[in-house]
């Protein structure tokens, strides 16, 4: 073996060992690991066995939305705010238990940003449309636990009911994206990088421009939360 492929050799065993090591910390924009997680108690696992003891507590993240749908952005941050939002109105000081929350998104699954939503919404809570889980017997069904609905409550919303099994509590989660702040002259660079970024036609400092201001608005929603009450708001309707 000559020298030359022996070095090659080296460096590509040290780059996979770097790799190996670099944490979730190296990959990844550290406000993301700042969000606040949403807590669960999740009955159906505890059943099958997955926790080494009772009542135990699964976290959810941003960053688990992030890898259901591959990328962050203002529609996935929303749907984790939202949910956040309704389960902390639902539970208060309780944990909320996954898989016995029902959700109805105001919209058709194709239409929108209506489809993106409900997939993390399942995420997070186990709610599911027709293709979830039938449940053990009576128990544990999540199946049909998500519904969509045509009806607009709120034209000038993105509406979702979430609501508790077994005690009826419900909230209503309105949604308005266009009164999210953004700086109109952040906006307008955006607007013009998009463009030139999908087609591969930005340049390097153009292209980290782009993921700058794009994942700025994400951080000023998920951890500065700016003029939240504008844009986000609850609504109690039963129980």
């Amino acid at each position: 073996m000559d020298r030359k492929h022996k070095a090659d050799l080296k460096t590509n065993s040290q780059t996979m060992v770097k790799a190996e090591s670099d944490t979730l910390e190296d990959r990844v924009r550290d406000f993301l690991l700042d969000t606040d997680p949403i807590r669960f108690k999740d009955p159906l696992a505890e059943t099958l066995g997955v926790f080494k003891r009772e009542n135990a507590v699964l976290e959810y993240t941003f960053l688990d939305v992030v890898k259901l749908a591959g990328h962050a952005c203002p529609t996935t941050a929303a749907a984790y705010l939202c949910c956040q939002k309704a389960l902390l109105e639902l539970y208060l000081d309780e944990i909320p238990i996954r898989g016995e929350i029902a959700i109805t998104v105001y919209g058709e699954p194709d239409e929108g940003v209506y489809g993106v939503i409900s997939q993390i919404f399942t995420l997070l809570t186990g709610a599911a449309s027709a293709t979830g889980f039938r449940g053990l017997g009576p128990k544990f069904k999540r199946k049909d636990l998500l519904k969509f609905s045509p009806e607009k409550i709120d034209p000038a919303a993105q509406c979702f009911k979430f609501q508790r099994l077994d005690n009826k509590k419900t909230v209503v989660v309105k949604l308005y994206p266009d009164k999210i702040p953004f700086p109109a002259e952040r906006s307008k660079r955006l607007q013009t990088l998009m463009p030139k970024v999908i087609w591969e036609a930005a340049k390097k400092d153009e292209r980290m421009e782009f993921q700058d201001l794009w994942m700025e608005k994400v951080r000023d929603m998920l951890v500065e939360k700016k003029d939240i009450d504008r844009w986000l708001k609850i609504e109690k309707t039963g129980a």
